[in-house]
């Protein structure tokens, strides 16, 4: 289960990072990575502590 969350949390972090850089550029990418770990936690523990 464990690695399954941190799966999760890399597929989402990535997409919104490039996303980001699509956006923003290099520091979008960043920002955008970082939000999507914080977005990708949320999401995980949401879909497996239920």
């Amino acid at each position: 289960m464990r690695l399954l969350k941190t799966l999760v949390n890399l597929v989402v972090a990535t997409l919104v990072g490039a996303l980001g850089d699509k956006l923003f550029g290099a520091w979008g990418m960043v920002l955008g990575f970082i939000a999507g770990g914080l977005a990708a936690w949320w999401v995980a523990r949401r879909m497996f502590d239920s």
